[in-house]
């Protein structure tokens, strides 16, 4: 992490109430790791980075046509994991996400890597029987383990279909034959990236198959590079920042109730801020569509 100033101020450069973590309906948790990279490095500087672009982030919405930071965003001190082990650091997630949900605020966990992950699902499903996950990604991460370790980032989405979750996963365009062999076999439920190219709707299909309850993970690299180049494991040939936005939207206006999200995998380029800027904007549109409508 970066040895200069740290989270100092608050996220969006809100104020007064609307940053205050007693009053906030939206408590962000910030979880520096990278523990089981496999490519491009950098995950366990995103949580920063998104802190810093925040500061620029406008707080009227216009296609909102409201001030989504009005409900109240306010950080927790980042999660101390960056040493341990992957299913250590999942734990300590578990419990951070666990103790925001019994507060009865929206916990927004923002990675590092996906690996963690993992942890902020199982503590909502705990909460929230019937719990279904909208999973964004250019990669299935269905591997049972990746490396020798089962608690990898290219294992996230094994772990939830092992605790017996439903999820439906949105932009994947690369997968190895074992992953490709599950969702087969299981009739995993997968929009891959190339059968939403030019396909109007598909937001509206996405959206219908998922419960009354909804965790949304979103692993940044779901979009395509031109617009998303600062991440670990980029992909081409991705979804647009408006088909995302879009998606967002459809779910925001369908009654279903988003419990948690999380945004992982941003890796900032030394000298560029489009990446975690547009981090920060998504988020923050996140949180008007799913909590602030």
């Amino acid at each position: 992490m970066s040895p200069k100033k740290k989270y100092s101020g608050h996220w969006y450069k809100l104020e007064g109430k609307e940053a205050d973590p007693a009053l906030a309906q939206v408590l962000i948790i910030p979880a520096p790791y990278e523990g089981s990279v496999s490519y491009g490095h950098g995950a366990a500087r995103g949580p920063l980075a998104l802190f810093d672009a925040s500061q620029l982030v406008e707080h009227l919405e216009p296609e909102l046509g409201n001030r989504p930071c009005r409900i109240g965003i306010a950080g927790l001190p980042e999660l101390q994991i960056q040493k341990l082990k992957p299913q250590a650091a999942v734990a300590k997630v578990e419990q951070a996400v666990r103790a925001v949900l019994k507060k009865g605020k929206k916990p927004v966990l923002l990675g590092g890597e996906h690996s963690i992950s993992s942890g902020a699902i199982k503590a909502c499903a705990e909460m929230h029987p019937g719990l279904t996950v909208l999973h964004l990604d250019a990669h299935s991460d269905l591997r049972n383990e990746y490396h020798g370790e089962p608690y990898s980032h290219a294992s996230i989405m094994r772990r939830v279909h092992d605790m017996g979750i439903k999820f439906i996963s949105v932009g994947i365009r690369s997968l190895c034959e074992e992953e490709w062999d599950l969702i087969r076999e299981k009739k995993l439920e997968v929009y891959f990236a190339h059968q939403l190219v030019g396909k109007s709707g598909w937001q509206e299909m996405v959206v219908r198959g998922l419960g009354e309850k909804v965790y949304v993970t979103l692993d940044i690299d779901v979009l395509d590079p031109s617009e998303m180049p600062g991440t670990g494991t980029p992909e081409p040939g991705g979804l647009r920042y408006r088909e995302l936005l879009e998606l967002f939207k459809t779910l925001g206006k369908s009654g279903k109730e988003v419990v948690a999200m999380d945004l992982v995998e941003v890796a900032p380029i030394k000298g560029q801020s489009m990446s975690e800027f547009t981090a920060a904007r998504i988020l923050y549109q996140m949180i008007g569509w799913f909590w602030a409508k």
